[in-house]
C-alpha cells in the first residue's frame, strides 16, 4: 500500500508560507518601529506590509508612498510591490522588487515636476515636467548597474544655472534621454529631436556622477562662441552625486 501522505519538507513549504502571509497582514507602522525605530525619513504609517501608504521625507523633499504586495514575487526570491510616489506635481508609479543582492525597478512611468527639480538642484527650471516612460533599472549591491532601458522626455525652455558668481541661461531645445547600462555605469545619453547628441551622464555603482557636454548643447548658452565640432564633449565633470544636494 502507497503512503500517500504529504513529505516533511511539503509541511514546512506550507508553514513557511502562512506564516509568511500573516506577517502582511501586520501593521507596517509596527514592524518598522521595531525595524528601524530610528528612522528619520517615514512617517503617518498606514495599512500593513500588503497594502498601505505612508509619508516620506528626503532632505527638503516631502511627499506621500504608497504599496501593493505581489505574492508571486516570493517564487523569485524577492520581497516586490506596485509602489507610487508623489510630491508636489511630481508622479511616479512602477514595480519595485528587493533581493538579497539586486534591486530591480520597472515600468517606472510618471512625471518630475519643475518645483522638484528646483529643490533637488537649486537652478532656474523651465515650468514643464521631465516624462518619464516605461524605465527599468537592475542595481547588483557588488556589480553595479546591470541593466537599464527606458526614455525620459523634456520640452525644453530657457533654464538658469549659477556659474562663477553669476546666472547663465541656456535656452535648451527638447531633450531625449535614452537609458542604458554597461560595465557597471547607469547611462543616460542626450539628444535633440532630430536625435543630435547632446551630451551623456553617467552614474557610477559607487555614486559619482560623470557630465560630458556636447558642442552642440553649449551653443544653446547665451553668449558661447566655442568652436569645435558639434558632437565633441567640450565640457566634460565627475563629482560625487550627493555635492549636487540643494543646500
Amino acid at each position: 500500500m502507497v503512503n500517500k501522505r504529504p513529505r516533511k519538507r511539503w509541511w514546512f513549504f506550507a508553514a513557511f508560507l502562512f506564516l509568511f502571509f500573516v506577517l502582511l497582514q501586520v501593521p507596517a507602522a509596527w514592524i518598522l518601529a521595531r525595524v528601524a525605530p530610528q528612522n528619520a525619513y517615514v512617517d503617518s504609517i498606514s495599512g500593513s506590509l500588503w497594502q498601505g501608504q505612508a509619508d516620506w521625507r528626503l532632505q527638503n523633499l516631502q511627499g506621500v508612498v504608497s504599496w501593493r504586495f505581489k505574492p508571486l514575487s516570493i517564487l523569485t526570491f524577492k520581497l516586490g510591490a506596485d509602489v507610487e510616489l508623489r510630491t508636489g506635481e511630481t508622479r511616479l508609479d512602477g514595480q519595485l522588487a528587493l533581493g538579497y543582492h539586486q534591486m530591480r525597478i520597472e515600468k517606472l512611468n510618471g512625471q518630475i515636476a519643475s518645483d522638484t527639480l528646483t529643490t533637488l538642484l537649486p537652478w532656474q527650471w523651465p515650468s514643464p515636467p521631465v516624462q518619464l516612460r516605461d524605465l527599468t533599472v537592475i542595481r547588483h549591491k557588488e556589480k553595479g548597474w546591470q541593466r537599464a532601458e527606458g526614455q525620459m522626455n523634456w520640452v525644453g525652455g530657457t533654464l538658469g544655472y549659477p556659474f562663477e558668481g553669476r546666472v547663465e541661461r541656456a535656452n535648451l531645445p527638447p531633450l531625449v534621454a535614452n537609458l542604458s547600462a554597461d560595465q557597471g555605469k547607469l547611462q543616460l545619453n542626450l539628444s535633440n529631436g532630430q536625435r543630435e547628441r547632446m551630451g551623456d551622464i553617467y552614474l557610477s555603482a559607487d555614486n559619482m556622477l560623470e557630465v560630458q557636454l556636447t558642442q552642440r548643447l553649449l551653443l544653446t548658452v547665451s553668449g558661447y562662441h566655442g568652436q569645435a565640432g558639434m558632437d565633441t564633449a567640450v565640457v566634460s565633470t565627475r563629482q560625487p552625486l550627493s555635492s549636487l544636494s540643494a543646500p
